[in-house]
């Protein structure tokens, strides 16, 4: 079963950016529709990071110290970050196929991030239909006018772009939805605030207002830093030109990393093939690897080689600059 799509695209807007499986030869593309079945044991998933979550309260509170309190923290940013992640296979209804369970999944899921999942699903699938162009919010070059200010926001992402993110998708997705989908977005938001209400109204009444920093302001810190690094590997950088596999990267990384990201780091078959679920996008990578070398693709072996090379020179904006102001 492929990918579902929301009323009003059609598929010529998705050919744009999915990999066609006409373009494919038969038996792959035999393998390819096998890899649409989602296996339902997957979604304990669901219930892993809560659980990580909740064990490693109980660890801090039994055992305050240092390493433990650290240990704890990263734990929870972890499972914090792959929850977000979990939002966004809901909204390509990669998680149960059904609107009613992927929109409400989606929802719990995104609330320990800040993020409205119907907020997200408008700006996402912006992003998939027009990725790296001057229509895609998520491509932040065509707002500098000059190489400096592209510099610096583009390392300042690097540290904040995920908050700047949690501001940007609730304006720019209700200027773009549709009546309905815009009452949706503010029902989750008012629900997301009643519920960081509550949660900070109960650990003041019980005396604990640190509770609210060891146990989720910390490790939000540390989930953004993550999700920054993982986002903006995912396209900066790339020609920006062309189709999916020019425009996109995947970032092989070792075995722990991308169960941690739960494959998003295989972003380029996630582009390609929207519709298959997280955990057989390696599937995905294996099979079309001797397409890569042919087609160009840009592949990495770890997220520390692109950030030593960014590092190093800062990636070009994707419009061109007028030549005055290139130096400003």
């Amino acid at each position: 079963m492929e990918a579902r799509f929301d009323k009003g695209e059609n598929e010529s807007e998705v050919s744009q950016w999915r990999l066609r499986l006409e373009e494919l030869p038969p038996q792959m593309r035999t393998e390819i529709r096998s890899l649409y079945k989602l296996r339902p044991l997957a979604n304990l998933n669901l219930l892993l990071y809560p659980v990580s979550w909740i064990a490693s309260i109980e660890m801090m509170e039994r055992w305050p110290t240092p390493p433990v309190r650290l240990a704890g923290i990263v734990v929870i940013a972890i499972s914090i970050q792959a929850m977000g992640t979990l939002m966004h296979e809901a909204l390509h209804g990669n998680v149960f196929r059904n609107r009613f369970l992927d929109r409400w999944v989606g929802f719990a899921c995104g609330i320990p991030t800040c993020f409205s999942s119907s907020a997200y699903k408008v700006t996402h699938l912006n992003h998939h239909r027009h990725t790296r162009s001057e229509r895609d919010i998520d491509e932040f070059s065509y707002s500098c006018k000059t190489h400096r200010q592209s510099r610096v926001l583009f390392y300042a992402s690097f540290l904040v772009g995920s908050i700047l993110y949690m501001f940007v998708v609730p304006l720019k997705s209700y200027a773009m939805a549709s009546r309905p989908m815009r009452r949706r977005i503010a029902m989750e938001y008012a629900v997301m605030i009643f519920c960081y209400a509550a949660a900070t109204g109960w650990a003041l009444r019980l005396g604990h207002p640190e509770w609210l920093l060891w146990y989720w302001i910390y490790p939000v810190g540390i989930a953004v830093l993550l999700s920054n690094i993982r986002a903006l590997a995912e396209h900066m950088g790339t020609s920006g030109k062309g189709d999916a596999f020019s425009k996109t990267r995947t970032t092989t990384s070792n075995p722990v990393v991308s169960f941690l990201m739960l494959n998003l780091n295989y972003h380029l078959e996630h582009h390609l093939f929207p519709g298959i679920p997280w955990y057989n996008l390696p599937k995905i990578h294996r099979l079309l690897r001797p397409m890569y070398v042919s087609r160009g693709a840009e592949i990495r072996s770890s997220y520390t080689g692109f950030v030593l090379q960014c590092l190093r020179k800062s990636p070009e904006p994707l419009h061109r600059i007028p030549s005055g102001k290139a130096n400003a």
